[in-house]
């Protein structure tokens, strides 16, 4: 297969790796890294999750959860399991005070979890498989463009 793909395998190959860790690099003919790739992203995700780790929601009041729900949405369809463990439904943004019985159940899964000794760790590891994702996003452009073998 050729290295250098055209712009819509590129993007195919961009789509399946956020879909799928290491789903580019298999595209891309580089079955052994995909693998790898795969494992530690998905060790590290259920990693952070079994330590109780916490999966952001974006809140117009704390700027910077929107980059860490960033974080968590490029794990592609792992983020939908990490809300649904965490928060027991599928939701990205922080209810407000307006809707009280949401904002409430919201809160109580945050304070049961934030209660677990390895809370901290957990959350780091979670958004660790997100960051290294979006690095390996970027890796499958980068060969998909030719800019590397």
């Amino acid at each position: 297969m050729s290295e250098t793909k055209g712009g819509g395998k590129m993007a195919l190959a961009c789509l399946l790796a956020w879909v799928f860790p290491g789903g580019g690099h298999w595209f891309l003919g580089r079955r052994v890294k995909s693998v790898v790739f795969l494992v530690l992203v998905l060790m590290t995700f259920f990693t952070g999750l079994v330590m109780q780790g916490r999966v952001y929601l974006a809140n117009p009041e704390q700027p910077l959860t929107y980059l860490a729900t960033f974080a968590n949405v490029a794990l592609g369809p792992l983020d939908l399991i990490g809300r649904r463990v965490f928060y027991e439904r599928i939701i990205y943004i922080f209810p407000s005070e307006s809707d009280p019985n949401l904002y409430q159940e919201i809160m109580r899964l945050n304070r049961a979890k934030i209660l677990a000794v390895t809370h901290e760790y957990g959350t780091t590891f979670v958004l660790a498989a997100g960051l290294m994702n979006i690095l390996l996003i970027l890796d499958v452009f980068d060969i998909g463009i030719g800019r590397k073998r």
